[in-house]
C-alpha cells in the first residue's frame, strides 16, 4: 500500500492510498529532525511518501521499524518481547484507539484511512 507521512513533534500522521495531495498544512513547524532520518529528501516538502507491504497498522508498523533500523534510528512500536504494542507508543486509527478496535492493529486499511502513531516521551530513562 502506498503511505503519506506526514512527522509532527513526537507523532507521525499516516494516510493510507491518499487520493489527493497531502501537505503540513494545521500541523507545527517544529518536529523532531530524526523522524525524517529514513527519507532525508522529504525534510524539504515534509512529506514522506513511500510503499508498504501488507494492510494492516502492524505491517505497516514493521515496515516503519525496518526503515527507522537502516537509518540508525531506534523506533520500534511493536515490542519483540510481546509482540504487541510497546509501551513506549500509541496508535490512532481514524481517531480511535487502536485498543478499541476489535482487531486493533491487526485491522486491515482502507484507502483513505489515517493512522496517528505516537511516541510517549517517558523521563525516567
Amino acid at each position: 500500500m502506498k503511505v503519506a507521512i506526514t512527522p509532527g513533534f513526537s507523532e507521525l500522521f499516516i494516510v493510507v492510498n491518499p487520493t489527493g495531495k497531502i501537505t503540513r498544512e494545521g500541523l507545527l513547524t517544529i518536529n523532531m529532525p530524526w523522524l525524517y532520518a529514513p527519507w532525508p529528501d522529504a525534510r524539504e516538502t515534509g512529506v514522506i511518501e513511500t510503499e508498504v507491504e501488507g494492510d494492516t497498522p502492524r505491517a505497516l508498523l514493521a515496515a516503519l521499524a525496518e526503515a527507522y533500523k537502516h537509518a540508525g534510528v531506534d523506533f520500534e512500536p511493536i515490542s519483540p518481547k510481546t509482540n504487541d504494542m510497546d509501551e513506549d507508543y500509541d496508535v490512532w486509527i481514524n481517531d480511535k484507539n487502536y485498543v478499541a478496535i476489535p482487531d486493533g492493529i491487526n485491522t486491515r486499511l482502507k484507502d483513505g484511512d489515517r493512522v496517528k502513531v505516537k511516541i510517549l516521551w517517558r523521563w525516567d530513562g
